[in-house]
């Protein structure tokens, strides 16, 4: 027996806090189990009622007298831990259920101490809790309903929910079964407070579940999120998982000392890890359904190359515009020999590929039609999937087109999404072809959406398991090391210097520099690394350099740099009376290139993590960057390059030369290494980072300890 198989399937279940007024959660609970057709056996507990629904009542769970697997708990807080020691000295009950609120959720010190009683008292008796203020499982095998959500059907599907807000998680529910052809769902869980059973409990064992074929997720945040990241990219190369979470909007700080930091917020590292994990993120509740269906239902496209097959103009070019404002999916090049085939089955009006990868077949197409066109389309190797749609005119039988084109969809394996419209006139041949497993949507843009996020899937299966992160492990770890705990020591920043130091036992190479201590020295090494030079103040009290007039640039000969000199000593001073001054950085002017960023951050929830973007002045403006969990592989890397909205520029738009986006890579993951290895560091920049043809220049560093 699977740990959770203990709540899934229960073969007896006590409801303490049964009640016969229809107005308690009690009521409601005894309700779902009889009226829908829980397959075991159930007593009501409650000292006041004699039998509810026809069901013997007892007064306490100390009389039952026969075995009880799960108990679920209705009743008021303080009255919690009595419950559970009733449960310790029976020593038959394995799981429990706590719908009761007024725990650790209230924030108030006696009522989260309240709930660390009750999960001490049910590790002493060897039994498992979900919730506190959680409203149970779900199993549509056995009919099992803990919740008191109203008349949620148990119509079996292959996706399996797991949902952080019990009123959501029963919405979602209850929508999958309330639809023209229901979607279905095989097992569902609210895992209230996760005070002992939590999300990646629900998950995992989702994973070994037989009857889970995709795993649905509705998420507000979670404290163990890299570990979830984790757990979630194992699960991932086996079942699909597709999560809607929330909180777009939540900010990271903006008083972070790097860009870096500045740029990162919460959202953007659930983004990034959910990619990185091949985790499906979607919008809303119907595309979190559409989306678990169809995976559920059909084999995964090969590639992204996504016919559109439509009836009428109208859907298929919402269709269309749902592939086109994407990078996921691209309407194929038809095959000569395709093209023929559909210009002798189609009717004379029909529109043929004006649009590449685009079939108008047109109001005059009849049954025969489309499920000849389906097998033309699906035959061409140029294509791995279809959106087909059709707003069905009254001349045609919708039963019967649904069956043929099942018929004709069935004998290939590329997958199909359906949307006919619209209502009653169309049920029949919509469930024709779910009958086939054959997923049908409501309206166009949700069979667009289905389609494109089967495409991501495959994608994402297509990176899962490429880990190969390099072997980036410091020079020289004594050297880090020192540099470190000396700046700890002093209780100061670390200075570009020092930081370009630590960069460099990871063979990030910053090219020539010297930090001179006085005008003379100046002078004396400036000679050794040639003009014309850049000049940067150095200090640890000094974090943003140009803010405080620390740069110079262009400085074409001694004369120029005597001048140089006294000028930023003298704007230092002037910005921070107190700050420390360690001298003046010497670099040689570099030729200009396209400017990008790599850094790197220690987030309180995802640990170390990388980001690249195009960087400069300009990275706070432009804010085209990308973010993910650190070490990368060196496919990841790339990936986050790829992604990003200015890569063309790398790539040799419009004629342009490429640049080295090979080099880019290799830093990424040489300081996605960095951090992950060194966990006194909190934030590194390396900004701006300048890209040519061949090789790149790093500029300026900056790591935050």
């Amino acid at each position: 027996m699977r740990e959770l198989d203990k709540f899934f399937y229960a073969s007896s279940i006590a409801v303490i806090g049964a009640s016969n007024d229809e107005k308690k959660a009690g009521y409601q609970i005894i309700r779902n189990l009889v009226e829908l057709g829980y397959v075991g056996e159930v007593y009501p507990v409650n000292p006041k009622e004699d039998e509810i629904f026809g069901i013997k009542c007892y007064a306490s769970l100390k009389d039952i007298d026969a075995p009880v697997d799960l108990i679920l708990v209705s009743v008021p807080a303080p009255a919690v831990p009595g419950i559970f020691l009733d449960a310790k000295e029976r020593g038959d009950v394995q799981a429990a259920v706590i719908l009761a609120s007024g725990f650790s959720e209230t924030r108030i010190p006696e009522r989260v101490e309240l709930e660390e009683a009750v999960i001490k008292i049910a590790k002493e008796a060897n039994i498992r809790v979900m919730g506190p203020n959680c409203v149970g499982i779900m199993n549509t095998e056995n009919r099992l309903d803990t919740t008191f959500a109203a008349g949620i059907d148990k119509i079996p599907g292959s996706m399996s929910l797991v949902s952080q807000s019990g009123s959501l998680g029963a919405t979602i529910a209850a929508f999958s079964v309330n639809q023209a052809v229901p979607v279905g769902f095989a097992k569902w869980a609210h895992v209230g407070n996760q005070s002992d059973i939590d999300v990646l409990d629900v998950i995992k064992y989702y994973k070994d579940d037989e009857k889970t074929k995709s795993i649905a997720m509705y998420m507000e945040g979670i404290d163990n999120a890299r570990e979830f990241i984790e757990v979630a990219k194992d699960i991932a190369a086996e079942k699909a998982i597709v999560v809607l979470k929330v909180g777009r909007s939540e900010l990271g700080s903006g008083a972070a000392a790097s860009h870096t930091g500045s740029l990162v917020g919460a959202d953007e590292l659930y983004e990034a890890a959910f990619e990185q994990a091949g985790v499906l993120r979607v919008d809303t509740i119907e595309e979190l359904l559409d989306t678990a269906k169809a995976i559920s239902m059909q084999p995964l496209p090969q590639g992204n190359r996504i016919a559109v097959l439509t009836e009428a103009g109208g859907p298929g070019i919402i269709s269309v515009d749902e592939i086109g404002m994407g990078d996921v999916a691209v309407l194929p090049k038809f095959s000569p020999e395709t093209l023929k085939r559909l210009r002798e089955l189609l009717p004379p009006m029909a529109i043929i590929d004006h649009t590449d990868g685009y079939v108008d077949m047109s109001a005059a197409a009849d049954e025969r039609h489309h499920a000849e066109a389906l097998k033309i389309v699906l035959e061409d190797e140029n294509v791995d999937g279809i959106i087909h749609l059709s707003v069905l005119p009254t001349f045609l039988n919708p039963k019967l087109m649904g069956e043929m084109s099942a018929e004709a969809i069935k004998q290939y394996d590329k997958p199909v999404t359906v949307c006919y419209l619209a209502g009653e006139f169309v049920q029949e041949g919509r469930e024709a072809l779910e009958n086939a497993g054959i997923p049908t949507f409501e309206m166009p843009d949700r069979a667009a959406k289905a389609m494109i996020n089967m495409v991501r899937r495959r994608q994402m299966l297509d990176r899962i398991g490429k880990t190969e992160t390099g072997d980036e492990q410091a020079k020289d770890r004594q050297k880090i090391d020192a540099i470190i705990e000396k700046a700890q020591e002093q209780k100061v920043n670390l200075t570009e210097v020092e930081s370009r130091q630590i960069l460099a036992e990871y063979d990030i190479d910053f090219g020539q520099y010297a930090l001179a201590t006085s005008i003379e020295d100046a002078a004396l090494k400036a000679e050794a690394i040639g003009y014309p030079l850049v000049l940067k103040i150095m200090s640890p009290d000094i974090i943003h350099k140009s803010d405080a007039g620390g740069v110079i640039v262009n400085v074409k000969n001694v004369e120029e740099l005597k001048i140089a000199y006294e000028q930023v000593m003298k704007n230092a001073r002037e910005y921070s009376a107190d700050a420390r001054i360690n001298g003046v950085l010497l670099t040689p002017m570099l030729p200009e290139g396209t400017e990008m960023i790599i850094g790197a951050i220690r987030d309180a929830q995802f640990g170390p993590c990388v980001m690249v973007g195009f960087g400069g002045i300009f990275v706070e403006v432009l804010k085209d960057v990308n973010f993910k969990m650190a070490p990368v592989s060196r496919v990841e890397a790339r990936d986050m390059v790829e992604k990003l909205k200015l890569f063309p520029v790398l790539d040799g738009i419009r004629g342009r030369a490429k640049l080295d986006v090979d080099a880019v890579v290799e830093v990424i993951m040489r300081i996605s290494r960095l951090i992950v290895e060194n966990e006194d560091i909190k934030e590194i920049d390396v900004n701006p980072i300048r890209v040519y043809e061949q090789g790149i220049s790093a500029l300026d560093a900056r790591v935050i300890i």
